[in-house]
């Protein structure tokens, strides 16, 4: 873990000053509610989004509809007989998500299908856009869900790590007026000098100031250009450095629990080195979440759009829910005795046409599905039996091409938000959530009964 002071303060205030720029400009923050009262101060939530559309119809497979059949998808079908029963008589898992079968089996796996939401936009950038921030249909705001629960939530003076983007840029889950926690790579978020040393480079706030956050807050109150937006994103960044440090989190001496495991170079586990990024965010996320009083982490996995060679048992998509699989079943094992108290939820910006195209792959569409995984999840498979998809619903949007939505996707996070953290005010999440309730799409699932 080593870093010159000049790498640091390049990589990691520039880059958190510049990531917090975008959410200044054309951000109209919902007003803000009193701080939450009575959540869990326990609970953690790591959010895992999987970029480009995943496949929800090859993921849990509904061979109940006669049309999910090897006419509609020729290369792409995954026999039922490689697939992975969830014992309801209708649904399969993909044969590549053995490990999350296994906390199907536990009943810690709650595998939700046909969420999405009304007039489903088929953009990349918008719908990743509205499922950050919460609002479809603005592609301006940049504002996510996380943001506001953290902001109306913990106070970020005494807890300047309660939630962090853990990824290659900051996730518009994140963003808002105050800047919170971007780190790209944990091994690296660092001074590179030890102890008392470290602690003089930091310096402190105040008058007189010292060091790395004195410095920055000289700034503080300028009216000139992005002066104070300077300061307070160098506070945040030297405020969050600092209670890392002060954590004792070494990724090159970390151990996992009960024999999780994040393939990397020196124990690739079978994993190819393209995996390796993404466990290497998990592994962070999950030590940053045990060690210190982090209460939200997100990570992603880039690569299903698969619009050519898709795959079917095998292949590009298959590859990727392995990493996905082994990822979370390590989490629900690294998190130990706190996995109960510990919830992980994916996220994908839209499914893909239930039809193959002309290239062995799919098409951007509507409804897909996702996982929450927890220790005290109710698990079990939701939208996908013979109650609640009839025969041909593949093909149940009005143009006939898609699979159609039953759960807007934030009925799911408003449940994770109540259930779990134990949540009041819904709307100072997801944006006039009191209304949208009454609609059928949103009716609750039960998640955390």
């Amino acid at each position: 873990m080593s870093i010159d002071r000049r790498r640091f303060l390049q990589a990691s205030l520039g880059s958190a000053a510049l990531c917090a720029l975008g959410p200044n400009f054309g951000v109209r923050p919902w007003s803000r509610a009193l701080a939450q009262v009575g959540t869990d101060p326990a609970k953690k939530l790591l959010v895992i989004f999987l970029r480009g559309g995943n496949d929800g119809l090859n993921t849990c497979i509904p061979y109940g509809d006669p049309e999910y059949n090897a006419t509609h998808r020729p290369t792409i079908f995954v026999p039922e007989t490689s697939a992975l029963d969830l014992g309801n008589g209708f649904a399969a898992l993909h044969p590549a998500l053995q490990p999350l079968h296994e906390l199907h089996l536990l009943g810690q796996l709650a595998t939700i299908h046909r969420v999405a939401y009304d007039n489903q936009s088929r953009s990349h950038f918008d719908s990743q856009q509205f499922w950050e921030n919460a609002v479809p249909g603005d592609n301006e705001l940049d504002e996510g869900w996380i943001y506001r629960h953290v902001v109306d939530t913990y106070d970020l003076a005494d807890n300047p790590l309660a939630a962090a983007s853990i990824s290659a840029r900051l996730m518009v889950l994140f963003q808002g007026e105050v800047a919170l926690p971007h780190i790209f790579d944990l091994a690296t978020y660092d001074l590179g000098v030890p102890g008392t040393a470290s602690e003089k480079l930091l310096g402190t706030t105040g008058s007189p100031g010292s060091g790395v956050l004195g410095w920055y807050e000289q700034y503080s109150g300028s009216t000139h250009g992005y002066d104070a937006l300077l300061a307070t994103t160098g506070e945040t960044v030297g405020q969050t450095l600092a209670e890392i440090q002060a954590s004792g989190v070494d990724p090159a001496t970390y151990v996992p629990e009960n024999g999780a495991t994040y393939p990397n170079d020196d124990d690739p586990a079978g994993f190819p080195a393209t995996s390796f990024p993404f466990f290497r965010q998990l592994r962070d996320a999950v030590m940053l979440l045990k060690a210190t009083d982090m209460r939200i982490a997100a990570v992603e996995l880039d690569g299903f759009d698969t619009h050519a060679g898709q795959g079917s048992a095998a292949g590009s998509q298959a590859q990727l829910l392995s990493w996905v699989a082994h990822g979370i079943r390590s989490v629900s094992l690294d998190m130990d005795s706190t996995w109960s108290d510990t919830a992980v939820v994916t996220l994908s910006e839209f499914g893909r046409t239930s039809k193959e195209n002309g290239s062995g792959g799919t098409d951007h569409a509507e409804a897909s599905c996702l996982f929450v995984a927890s220790g005290s999840v109710n698990g079990g498979v939701y939208n996908c039996d013979a109650t609640t998809w009839a025969a041909g619903d593949l093909f149940s949007t009005p143009n006939g091409r898609y699979v159609s939505h039953r759960t807007d996707y934030r009925s799911v996070i408003a449940e994770i938000m109540a259930g779990h953290f134990g949540v009041a005010n819904l709307d100072a999440v997801v944006p006039s959530y009191s209304t949208l309730a009454t609609t059928p799409s949103f009716a609750p699932l039960g998640l955390f009964v």
